[in-house]
């Protein structure tokens, strides 16, 4: 019997440097079922070995026309080159959506498969909406680890999912190892890279932006400059942040920054992609008895900031912890957490913590998961809800159907790279993951 329904199926797989030997594995299998597999190329050092249709896309070097398109202005609003590395063009842009658009009316795809991260996926992301193809990201569905979902297009929405269904004593078990901290994320636990595979890693960019690719690899001199700096703004954040806060009459909420750049906030939260704005809004929609503890993250890159800092030192309601405080440490404290779309959620919810979200997700079904749009409204009623011990509980019975239903939404499998896990190429996780695709497509419902 045919492995798929469609024996004429076609897929599309989009080029996300190391990303892509990780997906070639599995678009060989696929292949082998009798799937068409075609790439979207952006930079061709990175083209796979797999023989199969191939559509790398040229550099620009000629100027480009501009006709004005609201939706591409909203993409290049969140480009982490124009927000990061100091990019002044974004003219680029448009050539790039044009040559998606023909390389999809040239294919015709049934699904297209990449991340929500560069600006070349997120272009196609939106070729993809406007002709009514699937955009499927495969990712890390944070908990219960080892597992992924295939979100649609730019969103936090999975689609689909294995539908297994956990023993009530497993689900308590691993409940009870995410509030312990004796459960992580795959994302949370890597190993780094060997100097080896660090220096070919910095050979191969440089290579790529000598040769022309300048849109998704930074200029090497502002990257070594901004990472000069962030080094020296971690430092300046520890020297005057706490070690430990003590709980004494205030309210506490806390904010865990989220790393950036990263899709998780820029793309999926990009209304509040500017956090040092967020937490300045936060602090000005607080009742004056609370205080905002900002944690930062664990891996901090370029979120911390000059202008943060300084907001934190001048604002006597803002308290900021040392990069040596651990989540451990300040969560039995805390009296509310907020998040934009930080794993935080999730934890909180297992840990009985009141949280609220700034982005609506499957986290928001839980009654202890708010989702907020309006802080000045919205914020001061919660806080006051939780200081009179009104804020809805999570039971235990709610727990264990939500941590099935997150199980249930994903399949088994690490989504990574062979660059940051080699392990994410071995055979098993391979036949895992091929597995996981053969199942979205053959029950994806078109109608839905």
């Amino acid at each position: 019997a045919a492995i798929f329904k469609d024996d004429s199926m076609k897929i599309l797989f989009i080029e996300n440097r190391h990303k892509t030997f990780f997906y070639e594995p599995i678009a060989r299998r696929l292949q082998e079922e009798g799937i068409e597999i075609s790439w979207l190329i952006q930079n061709k050092e990175f083209t796979p070995n797999l023989e199969s249709k191939k559509y790398c896309i040229p550099y620009p070097n000629t100027k480009i026309d501009i006709e004005l398109d609201t939706e591409i202005e909203s993409l290049i609003k969140i480009d982490r080159q124009l927000n990061y590395f100091k990019q002044k063009d974004s003219s680029y842009f448009y050539y790039y959506y044009e040559k998606i658009k023909q390389i999809l009316e040239e294919i015709k795809p049934d699904f297209v498969f990449g991340e929500s991260t560069a600006f070349h996926e997120l272009l196609t992301i939106l070729n993809c909406k406007r002709k009514d193809i699937l955009y499927l990201n495969p990712s890390s569905c944070r908990y219960p680890k080892g597992r992924f979902s295939f979100y649609k297009y730019d969103t936090l929405t999975p689609l689909n999912g294995s539908g297994e269904v956990l023993e009530n004593t497993a689900a308590e078990k691993m409940i009870s190892q995410i509030v312990n901290r004796n459960s992580v994320p795959d994302y949370m636990k890597l190993k780094p890279p060997s100097k080896i595979s660090k220096i070919n890693d910095k050979a191969l960019k440089l290579k790529s932006y000598v040769f022309g690719e300048k849109y998704n690899t930074p200029n090497p001199i502002i990257k070594l400059r901004l990472e000069k700096q962030k080094k020296q703004n971690i430092i300046k954040w520890d020297e005057v942040a706490k070690q430990s806060i003590k709980k004494g009459y205030d309210f506490l909420l806390l904010y865990p920054l989220q790393m950036q750049p990263e899709a998780n906030i820029d793309v999926w939260g990009k209304a509040y992609r500017d956090q040092t704005k967020l937490i300045e809004d936060v602090v000005a929609s607080l009742p004056k008895d609370c205080k905002l503890v900002v944690k930062p993250n664990p891996k901090s890159n370029y979120e911390i900031s000059e202008n943060l800092i300084c907001l934190a030192k001048k604002h006597q309601q803002i308290e900021i912890l040392h990069h040596n405080v651990k989540m451990d440490n300040i969560l039995p404290i805390i009296d509310l957490v907020i998040t934009v779309t930080g794993t935080i959620a999730i934890e909180s919810i297992f840990s009985k913590k009141p949280i609220v979200t700034m982005v609506k997700t499957i986290n928001n079904k839980i009654k202890s998961c708010i989702y907020i749009n309006s802080l000045n409204v919205e914020l001061k009623t919660i806080i006051k809800k939780v200081q009179k011990g009104d804020f809805p509980r999570v039971t235990k019975q709610e727990m264990i159907i939500f941590i099935n239903e997150l199980n249930q939404l994903s399949y088994k499998g690490k989504i990574s790279d062979p660059y940051t896990d080699a392990s994410c190429i071995h055979q098993e996780n391979i036949n895992d993951i091929a597995k996981a695709f053969i199942s979205v497509i053959n029950n994806y419902d078109r109608k839905n």
